[in-house]
């Protein structure tokens, strides 16, 4: 009921009053002021309207009373990460693509192929009597091969290092003596990933044959430009894509998974946000400061609860969590279409009333994009019905005076 609708009732039962009706109808008057309270101005939904919702035959959310076996089941949840697109270990075998430059050299024991040939000798590396040879610096081309002398064309695309010095060995078997060969990748142009975004040296990073992870290519690429705890990284392979925040890659190290040719790596700094609402004394967005924020500090960003409307009984957080996770926090099984979808929407409720309560608030770890609301208080409504009774008495007094002064 609005301070507009209240006005003409309150001239009605003036009118009563100086009718001389008044001690009849009054009571009929605050029953129906009573009836009308719900309708009154109110920052959100109460607490028992929060309750019949989850308690209805279609709740559209769970409702979660927060204790310490709520706050242990919540601890054991980890950010889904990147981790769907990890490869299995070892890293990923790297080999060579058309389009990289190879050098090889070629060794040999003894006055042979290479005798003729020979540019220098190997004594330097404890190879007494041997000769080498150093083919100069090629591309592999579009075939898919490398021209080594003697050896003819020796495939290289799709091939690692090791196979192509067999492969070299193996077709100088008989021309030389006791030939080594190894084969080294000059610059790759396909054996690398992309790090853009807000990094300091964003561009391609090539991955090192021994296995290349996320931090290792963010470093490459200069670090990041902003704090860890406002960086969000986000992979993209094969059409697929993945985030983690930038402090639980780091504090989660099977999330640091190896990375595989063609990969992009985006770093976009946004910072995380709550949304404190309801009966604070600051409804406002609250930008985490730190990488954990916990219930109790985001409230106190909202400038604590206010003591003149707020319901200690009900404070409330909402989000959305994966389906085992809310699975997780109730024994019963929850409604099919609750479970559809990848999020469930689940709504914590706590209590402030209570110095346990605040223990909890104070453990209670809060997520980006979390929705922090206070109800306001039954006792608050009853307050304004009260004050509005008042002014309808009030009112009714004023005319009644007049009535005996005309």
């Amino acid at each position: 009921m609005t301070d507009h609708q209240s006005l003409p009732t309150a001239l009605s039962i003036g009118r009563l009053v100086r009718a001389g009706l008044a001690p009849r109808l009054l009571s009929s008057a605050v029953i129906l002021s009573l009836a009308g309270c719900a309708a009154m101005p109110v920052a959100g939904p109460m607490s028992p309207q929060i309750a019949k919702e989850a308690d209805s035959e279609a709740p559209p959310f769970l409702l979660v009373q927060v204790d310490r076996i709520t706050l242990t089941a919540l601890s054991h949840v980890a950010a889904e990460g990147v981790m769907p697109l990890a490869t299995p270990e070892p890293p990923p075998v790297v080999t060579i693509r058309v389009g990289d430059t190879v050098s090889v050299t070629l060794w040999e024991f003894g006055s042979g192929l290479l005798g003729p040939l020979g540019v220098s000798s190997s004594v330097a590396l404890g190879l007494v009597g041997a000769q080498s040879a150093t083919v100069p610096v090629q591309t592999v081309d579009q075939s898919g091969t490398i021209l080594v002398p003697f050896a003819g064309e020796i495939p290289a695309a799709g091939q690692t290092t090791r196979q192509v010095q067999r492969a070299i060995v193996a077709a100088l078997r008989g021309k030389a003596n006791q030939t080594q060969a190894l084969v080294q990748v000059v610059q790759s142009t396909d054996n690398a990933v992309t790090v853009s975004g807000d990094a300091n040296r964003p561009g391609r990073v090539p991955l090192n044959r021994t296995g290349t992870r996320l931090l290792d290519a963010i470093s490459q690429a200069g670090g990041t430009t902003g704090k860890a705890r406002d960086m969000l990284v986000q992979l993209t392979r094969g059409g697929v894509v993945r985030s983690v925040r930038l402090v639980d890659l780091q504090d989660n190290p099977p999330q640091n998974i190896f990375l595989v040719p063609g990969d992009l790596v985006t770093l976009a700094q946004e910072p995380q946000t709550l949304v404190v609402l309801g009966a604070t004394k600051r409804n406002q967005e609250v930008v985490f400061t730190k990488s954990r924020v916990t219930l109790a500090e985001a409230l106190g960003n909202g400038g604590g609860l206010s003591d003149q409307i707020a319901d200690p009984f009900g404070v409330y957080v909402l989000r959305y969590e994966p389906v085992d996770v809310a699975k997780s926090l109730r024994t019963s099984s929850l409604p099919d279409y609750l479970t559809a979808g990848a999020q469930v929407p689940v709504v914590y409720q706590i209590n402030l009333k209570s110095a346990d309560g605040l223990l909890l608030a104070q453990s209670f770890s809060m997520r980006d994009r979390d929705v922090v609301f206070v109800a306001t208080s039954q006792t608050t409504q009853l307050s304004k019905l009260t004050q509005l009774f008042n002014n309808i008495v009030s009112i009714g007094n004023s005319q009644t005076t007049q009535r005996f002064t005309d």
